[in-house]
This record gives C-alpha cells, sequence and structure tokens, in this order.
C-alpha cells in the first residue's frame, strides 16, 4: 500500500465528479450519536478483535475522494439493513493523506453526521507510519475507497482490491455471510 501517489490521483477524479446531494434519508437518526476518533492502527485492529461474533464491512475512504463521497451511502444503508442481524459496520477516513493543511476532523465529523453514519467512525491518525500494520490487518491497497469484509471469527475474507465485484454482488455476499452466521 505506497498511498504517496493516490492523493493527486484521486483529488483531481474528486474535482471532476459531481456533488452528490444529500436527502432527509441521509440525515442522523434521532437519538443516535456519530462520533469520530483519531486512532494508530493497533487501535484499529482491535476495534475490528472486539467485533468478533459479527460479520464487520469496514470502509476506507476520505472526503476529499470522490469515488467515497459517492458509495458512503451505501455503507450507512447496508448497516441500516443489517444491523440487528449481526453486521458491524465501521469506517476509516483516510483524510490525513490529502494536503495537510487541508485535514480538519470537524469536517470529517459534519460529513459523518450528514450521512447518518452512526456506527463507528475512526480517522487514521497516522496512515504513512501505520502503513505496515493496516495492510497486516486489512490487506493491502493501492488507493481508496477500499472495503475489507470479515466473517465472525474475524478472518479477512474479501477485499475490494483483490476481488472487485459491482456494489449489488457485494451486498449479496454481505447478506450471505450474515445468514450462515444467524444459521449456525
Amino acid at each position: 500500500m505506497t498511498l504517496s501517489w493516490i492523493i493527486p490521483a484521486v483529488a483531481a477524479l474528486a474535482l471532476s465528479l459531481p456533488a452528490c446531494g444529500t436527502t432527509a434519508d441521509d440525515k442522523t437518526p434521532a437519538g443516535k450519536d456519530v462520533t469520530v476518533t483519531e486512532v494508530r492502527a493497533e487501535a484499529m485492529d482491535k476495534a475490528i478483535a472486539d467485533l468478533k461474533g459479527k460479520v464487520v464491512v469496514v470502509d476506507f475512504w476520505a472526503t476529499w475522494c470522490g469515488p467515497c463521497v459517492k458509495k458512503f451511502p451505501h455503507l450507512v444503508e447496508m448497516h441500516k439493513k443489517f444491523a440487528d442481524k449481526g453486521l458491524a459496520c465501521v469506517s476509516v477516513s483516510m483524510d490525513k493523506l490529502g494536503p495537510a493543511d487541508e485535514y480538519k476532523q470537524e469536517k470529517v465529523l459534519a460529513f459523518l453526521k450528514e450521512k447518518g453514519a452512526t456506527f463507528p467512525n475512526y480517522i487514521a491518525a497516522d496512515p504513512e507510519a501505520d502503513e505496515k500494520k493496516i495492510n497486516a490487518r486489512f490487506g493491502e491497497f493501492a488507493g481508496i475507497p477500499y472495503m475489507v469484509v470479515f466473517d465472525k471469527t474475524g478472518r479477512r475474507v474479501w477485499d475490494s482490491e483483490s476481488t472487485p465485484i459491482p456494489a449489488k454482488e457485494f451486498a449479496e455476499k454481505v447478506e450471505k455471510l450474515i445468514q450462515d452466521q444467524l444459521a449456525k
């Protein structure tokens, strides 16, 4: 995961995409808090380990990444649909890989609140220093958006870099893992 080249490429792509609108459904549900915490790789690893017993979908994204912003509502919808059936969604903002003078934790939090991301949300505090540890736990990836799925035992079973699939197939894959989990 050598991510230094991704910043200019994704930033250029983000500027070429239309802005995403917000609907009433994207808002934070009443009574649900949206938070975000800066963490190092060890804390991300512990967060996933603590979710053992659930199917876990982790989304690596950034506010400056147009494709990430476009795909993020799908994660929120998946959470709404399957959280009570054993799915845990986790988001990891890679905003610190963007221009240093543009990073603001408040910007990340505002985006998450706007989208209603009521699941665990993290910001990679030092993604370049933690690159090897992130790769070891989540798989090697060359860019974002990047998603990874862990089964209920905590084993990584899919990632979007090595096995890209359309969104519909991804949702079906996650649903099947949840159903398999419930059947046991």
